[in-house]
């Protein structure tokens, strides 16, 4: 009890203090020992069934990163345990699955195992009573997922694949979320949208996708109509990307994007799809030049990032936004109306500075007029060299564990073109 209230006046010292308060729960404190002694059990039960030979195998992606991971997978109102492990006296490197159960004495027993499809797992994901289990091997070029059904004590593969997408969300708004599958077939893409039914049996719906995928560089879920719509990033031959979308409706998978409108979002490699201000829709980005730069080679001018969002009906996209994009840095700066076909941008290719420019076309310089005036400066840098920014003018905006962002006005703060800290802040946008 004193070590207890000791840690609870601790906590109240720093809360008091000039820190950012340091919220907890009494339960927080008191679970986290349970869990730690539920975990011990699983594993003594599985050292009990495998031997002690074994390592634990963690899952690299996921809600699911632990190597026991308990879910209710046979529908009695319990959970069971899911052990992923490798034997070290095996030739054969694959995982292996232990199902284990808590019997009427409290005591975890293993009911069932099985080699896995690969040297580790991936990610684990459950729909309904079923479980999903994405694998990877360094022998193959793509993932392989399996769905297992658990009856009878027997842990049983009722859907085999292989991927390069595995994810899951509600694709047809009916307020479960189904398992998405896309992989490469051929020079084109198969997808796979497997939906649980209420008898508890699955319906697997399938499109394949002709167009030229070289790769597939990102994929997302976002908000469309009643449902969540999947965004591919394919990489084209090329080098560059497109953007497809798709989602279930009606028993069949409908890809609006497929043809016309994917080539409307053509774009250069590292671009991709995000729902970057958060609002739940996915922005497609594509890419025109800045002000100025309309006659330069492509690839070496300065490019402004026009965001688009795909419309109710899926016949168009709708222009949402314009932003600089900085892939570099990782951020995106949203171009207030007032500054759209206003003012263009150049940047240091050795510093990363970012430096905007109020462009006047119609200016004529043999009279005297002023194409272009720098109105401001931004940019970003490692947290240890804020001081020096801060000598140079700069101030301080933003920030991640990784970077500082700064920026500095080089015009008369009154020119309308001029952005105040608060339009800065509400239109900057730090990306991954």
């Amino acid at each position: 009890m004193r070590k207890l209230l000791a840690i609870l006046l601790a906590f109240a010292a720093l809360s008091l203090s000039g820190c950012r308060a340091i919220t907890f729960s009494i339960d927080d404190l008191l679970s986290a020992p349970k869990v730690a002694d539920e975990q011990t059990a699983i594993y003594q039960a599985l050292i009990e069934s495998a031997g002690r030979g074994i390592a634990l195998v963690y899952p690299r992606g996921g809600d699911y990163r632990s190597a026991f991971v308990q879910y209710d997978i046979d529908g009695d109102g319990e959970e069971e345990a899911l052990a992923f492990y490798t034997v070290s006296s095996l030739t054969d490197s694959n995982v292996k699955i232990a199902v284990l159960d808590r019997g009427s004495d409290g005591k975890w027993r293993s009911q069932y195992e099985l080699a896995g499809a690969g040297s580790s797992v991936e990610r684990v994901m459950f729909s309904g009573k079923d479980t999903v289990i994405g694998y990877s091997a360094q022998e193959y070029e793509e993932n392989a997922v399996r769905m297992y059904r658990y009856g009878g004590g027997i842990l049983e593969p009722i859907y085999e694949g292989t991927y390069s997408v595995l994810d899951m969300a509600d694709v047809d708004g009916c307020g479960s979320e189904e398992i998405t599958v896309v992989r490469r077939s051929g020079l084109g893409l198969e997808i796979e949208m497997l939906k649980t039914e209420q008898d508890g049996s699955y319906t697997a719906y399938g499109l394949q996708l002709e167009e030229s995928a070289a790769a597939i560089s990102g994929s997302v879920f976002g908000d469309y109509s009643d449902r969540k719509a999947l965004y591919l990033d394919v990489s084209t031959e090329s080098g560059g990307l497109v953007t497809e979308a798709l989602y279930l409706s009606g028993g069949e998978i409908v890809c609006p994007t497929a043809g016309g409108l994917s080539m409307q979002t053509q774009r250069p490699a590292g671009y991709l799809s995000l729902d970057y201000d958060g609002d739940g829709t996915v922005e497609i980005p594509v890419l025109t030049p800045f002000t100025g730069y309309e006659q330069a080679p492509w690839g070496e001018g300065e490019y402004c990032t026009n965001w688009f969002r795909l419309s109710d009906d899926g016949s168009s996209l709708e222009l949402k936004s314009m932003s600089y994009t900085n892939l570099r840095d990782g951020y995106i700066l949203t171009l207030p109306n007032r500054w759209q076909n206003m003012v263009t941008v150049s940047r240091d290719q050795s510093t990363g500075e970012v430096m905007f420019y109020s462009f006047d076309s119609s200016a004529d310089p043999e009279a005297g007029q002023t194409v272009s005036e720098a109105i401001m400066s931004f940019a970003a840098s490692e947290p240890s060299a804020a001081a020096s920014y801060e000598e140079a003018g700069y101030t301080a905006f933003a920030k991640t564990e990784l970077r500082s962002f700064y920026v500095k006005t080089l015009a008369d703060p009154d020119m309308p073109l001029i952005l105040t800290m608060d339009e800065i802040k509400d239109n900057f946008y730090i990306i991954s």
